[in-house]
């Protein structure tokens, strides 16, 4: 879920910059490519809480996988050596 709103949320700084620019009298591709670039700098500051939260969970994900994968490793090993 957390995933989902950090993605909405970054749609939307990117599209409020593109809608600012555009009212400014930006043409459409450079408000496009400085909403993109504005969007990425801005995002990195306002949204590094949701960030991190998403990185922790795929963190503790990898974590129980590879510790998963040991188990029935060790659990073959020692089938292996009876």
């Amino acid at each position: 879920m957390i995933a989902f709103r950090y993605t909405v949320m970054r749609l939307m700084i990117f599209a409020g910059f593109v809608a600012v620019l555009m009212l400014v009298r930006v043409p459409v591709p450079w408000a496009v490519v400085g909403g993109a670039l504005l969007s990425m700098v801005v995002s990195y500051f306002l949204l590094a809480r949701d960030r991190d939260q998403i990185a922790a969970g795929l963190e503790r994900r990898v974590e129980a996988r590879t510790a998963r994968r040991r188990a029935r490793l060790e659990e073959e090993r020692i089938a292996e050596e009876e």
